[in-house]
């Protein structure tokens, strides 16, 4: 399983060029779980992300999220379906303060690594920007966690957004 998740991930990173902005959690039926993100980015930007997912299904989650970049902003809301335990197809929109919306799509995934430490990736893409994101969620318990991440945005006309964050995230 875990070769089938790496063999997806590269494969989607190599042909996208830049990650949804909230870590990809695990999260069971009934979950929901508040987060907030801060990268440094190249450019002199730096974002600052809140977001909020619930998971409506045993397959389906449900999430919005708040990106506050420098010199602009975006709200996604989006939908995750699982198609197994750790991969999941992304879909939603994003309006973009300084632009008009874009309806975007990708996939993400994520692997335990150790009792309190799992991994994620994700790739998104519109018909204007690609998104990529990669990082570490380490478990300080059974509902509260830390990330540490690498992301990079991509839009037409604009230069690539990209450097290291760190976040946490509350399930309950």
């Amino acid at each position: 399983m875990n070769k089938k998740i790496l063999t997806i991930l590269a494969g989607s990173m190599l042909f996208a060029t830049t990650a949804f902005a909230a870590p990809i959690t695990d999260l069971q039926q009934g979950e929901t779980a508040i987060g907030y993100n801060h990268y440094d980015l190249s450019h002199s930007t730096s974002d600052d992300s809140f977001y909020l997912e619930n998971a409506v299904s045993p397959q389906f989650i449900l999430g919005v999220e708040r990106n506050g970049y420098t010199d602009f902003h975006t709200t996604d809301i989006y939908a995750q379906y699982k198609l197994d335990p750790n991969v999941r197809l992304i879909a939603g929109n994003r309006d973009y303060s300084d632009d008009n919306s874009q309806f975007f799509y990708g996939i993400g995934a994520n692997v335990n690594l150790s009792n309190n430490l799992d991994g994620y990736v994700s790739v998104t893409t519109s018909s204007s920007a690609t998104e990529w994101q990669t990082g570490l969620n380490f478990k300080m318990n059974s509902q509260t966690s830390l990330n540490l991440g690498y992301k990079s945005l991509k839009r037409d006309y604009y230069p690539t957004y990209d450097g290291l964050g760190f976040g946490i995230n509350y399930k309950f």
